[in-house]
């Protein structure tokens, strides 16, 4: 029996949200929730959902779509030790149960730099809206 292959993290600031975006378009839990420090809050939707879901309650969630994830950086604001990145997320299709969805929104995401090299997510707010028909 070999080792599983291990998710790739992130070498720099920017790529933190990128891996995110791949791992949940691709379905891959593991490799999503590997992006955000241990105790990293996540909060994505706008409306008044209660927060306190884990990351990987809320990936679990995100993956049920079974939709592609895009993600697109607006900016990015290193400081001290932290980088502050704006991002626009975007969940386009039609979801398992045949439903169309259309879910977008900016958010900021808050890197922090891990004693590996990687970059990790501490902090992320997506504020998705839209619309399940």
């Amino acid at each position: 029996m070999s080792d599983p292959i291990p998710p790739p993290l992130a070498r720099w600031p920017s790529e933190a949200p990128e891996l995110v975006s791949l791992a949940v378009s691709d379905g891959d839990l593991g490799a999503a929730v590997a992006q955000y420090e241990p105790t990293a809050p996540l909060r994505v939707w706008a409306d008044d959902r209660p927060d306190g879901a884990s990351v990987r309650e809320t990936m679990s969630s995100l993956l049920r779509l079974r939709l592609p994830l895009d993600t697109r950086l607006v900016a990015v604001l290193p400081a001290d030790g932290l980088t502050l990145l704006v991002c626009e997320r975007r969940i386009n299709g039609v979801g398992p149960d045949g439903v169309a969805i259309r879910l977008h929104g900016t958010g900021c995401t808050v890197v922090r730099p891990q004693g590996d090299g990687s970059w990790r997510i501490a902090a992320d707010a997506w504020q998705l809206t839209g619309h399940v028909q």
